[in-house]
């Protein structure tokens, strides 16, 4: 398993600190070669001031390594995040999402009578 370096990741997190906007569900990054490829997938249609900050982030990315590309893809999607490797994958940030959850079951102690010491 090739993880991605811990160099590289660190680059993304510093330059997306306070550029995260609350349609941004997944960011990630990884390195192929001389192109690093910053993904980004929204949950509805964004502003522009969102892919200001997006591309603001990938300029930072692309001077802390001057002999690579930058690759931006932002996608738009409400499907479940990708079950994948996120060491592999280069996952900085995933948004907290509600869960789809099973009816619960509340358990009650019946108590008749006095409780014995």
């Amino acid at each position: 398993m090739a993880v991605v370096e811990p160099g590289l990741r660190l680059s993304a997190q510093r330059a997306l600190l306070g550029a995260v906007h609350p349609g941004v569900r997944l960011v990630k990054v990884r390195r192929d070669g001389n192109c690093i490829v910053l993904t980004t997938i929204c949950d509805g249609p964004f502003e522009d001031d969102l892919l200001d900050a997006l591309s603001t982030a990938a300029a930072e990315i692309a001077a802390d390594y001057p002999d690579c590309d930058v690759d931006e893809r932002i996608s738009i999607s409400t499907d479940p995040l990708p079950k994948e490797d996120i060491l592999a994958e280069g996952w900085i940030f995933q948004r907290a999402e509600p869960s789809v959850r099973q009816p619960s079951i509340v358990l009650k102690k019946a108590v008749s009578g006095p409780l014995m010491a």
